[in-house]
């Protein structure tokens, strides 16, 4: 172990330019043990990364723990693609993003095989330095919809016109972790049910559509952080960013953060605060899609996104607590749109 951190620091210090640097806390673990992020200061005024910084240290283990038991070597590979596409996005996509939606600058990235295969580091700036110092584990309607004005410029940034070949290049060609095709595990452990016969059919329609972005992939509230006033909020945690609907993003935040009856209540209302944004973002950018049409496909997707989500917990958690009568419906009026076989 000290061995490691020896060469994570040699590591660091030749991608800053200094060794006046100190590691201040651990941030947290990374999700199944593979390793974790630290926050660290450097104290050398004449560098140009002076303050304090963020490492997260891809570390993976020798033997998988999975909180739910799902390891095995898709699952493996699946987590060690989505850092190398969250070093991708920070290292060429993220500097211009964050003008429009606020997420940390991008400072190094670079393999840290020594001993441990597939290691890697990825060094950026600290939230909590640039003013953003919050965190929550739900939140009110308000807060609700600070985020979804992040999310709403997000995609009316990266909304693409046509196909282009390629794109997003070096992204997950679908976003999001719970994605069919990457969940096949998953899928054959649920119980048969019109869920599971509809899954194949639910993943077409949703990802199939015209109006693509790219989807955080994994927007839940723990990955926004707040300003003292919560007025204001950036994102982190890229790992599953990708090609999608925007919807896939929305539906999974307001699950994340609000509890049923205040999805009964307020669902309808925050899904017009997002088109909101959406058609306020696109106009600021001056962009050419049409906002009109955007909107009509995407109502048209969103308990499509919800029950597509459903699937995922179906076989992955099925006694989850996200898994209440407001998803059942939202799950079951999607159903009612489709025709499976």
């Amino acid at each position: 172990m000290t061995k490691n951190i020896a060469k994570l620091e040699e590591k660091l210090s030749a991608l800053l330019g200094t060794t006046q640097f100190e590691k201040v806390e651990i941030v947290q673990s990374l999700w199944s043990g593979y390793g974790e992020i630290g926050r660290y200061e450097n104290k050398d005024k004449s560098n140009p990364f002076y303050g304090r910084f963020i490492v997260k240290h891809i570390s993976p283990p020798t033997i998988q723990e999975h909180p739910r038991g799902w390891n095995g070597a898709v699952a493996h590979q699946r987590k060690l693609t989505s850092y190398n596409v969250e070093a991708e996005f920070y290292q060429n996509w993220a500097n211009t993003i964050k003008p429009i939606c606020a997420l940390p600058k991008f400072i190094a990235q670079e393999n840290f095989n020594e001993g441990c295969p597939n290691s890697k580091i990825i060094v950026m700036s600290d939230l909590d330095s640039n003013g953003y110092p919050i965190r929550l584990s739900n939140a009110s309607i308000k807060v609700a919809g600070t985020c979804l004005d992040w999310l709403a410029r997000f995609h009316a940034l990266n909304l693409q016109l046509e196909v282009i070949e390629d794109w997003p290049k070096n992204l997950w060609p679908i976003g999001t972790y719970w994605y069919l095709d990457t969940r096949l595990t998953e899928y054959n452990a649920m119980e048969e049910s019109e869920l599971k016969r509809c899954a194949e059919l639910l993943n077409a329609k949703l990802n199939n559509c015209q109006f693509k972005t790219l989807v955080h992939g994994d927007a839940k509230i723990a990955n926004f952080c707040f300003s003292e006033d919560l007025s204001e909020v950036a994102a982190v945690d890229f790992q599953y960013v990708g090609a999608g609907c925007g919807m896939k993003d929305v539906i999974y935040f307001l699950g994340s953060c609000l509890d049923e009856t205040t999805l009964e209540q307020h669902f309808d209302e925050l899904i017009d605060v997002y088109f909101s944004h959406l058609k306020t973002s696109i106009e600021e950018l001056n962009s050419k899609v049409c906002f009109k049409e955007v909107e009509s496909e995407w109502r048209e997707l969103i308990d499509i996104a919800w029950a597509d989500f459903e699937r995922f917990l179906a076989g992955w958690a099925p006694t989850h607590n996200k898994r209440t009568v407001f998803s059942q419906k939202r799950t079951m009026a999607a159903l009612n749109k489709i025709q499976c076989s």
